[in-house]
């Protein structure tokens, strides 16, 4: 069990830094696409657009591969998961 929970919260912090670089940049194109806060003159309409459906995908798998294990981890931590006996 303690493998197992090395290996989840080793992917939990190689996970963290891309999720927190694809939700600014998924951030930042959002609001040129709507010419918010002046980041329409960062790039065109059509380039946001581009890149913001283009890491869509890419943003959802981050964050299910970084949220999935996080979530288990506390519920371990948290006693709500507890050993299991050997029957």
């Amino acid at each position: 069990m303690v493998r197992v929970n090395s290996i989840l919260l080793a992917t939990v912090r190689v996970t963290g830094w891309p999720l927190l670089a694809l939700m600014v940049l998924y951030l930042l194109t959002g609001y040129a696409l709507c010419g918010r806060h002046d980041l329409g003159g960062l790039m065109g309409v059509q380039q946001a657009l581009a890149i913001h459906r283009f890491f869509a995908m890419p943003l959802v798998a981050v964050f299910l591969a970084h949220s999935l294990p996080s979530i288990y981890l506390a519920f371990w931590r948290w006693g709500w998961i507890g050993k299991r006996r050997k029957a």
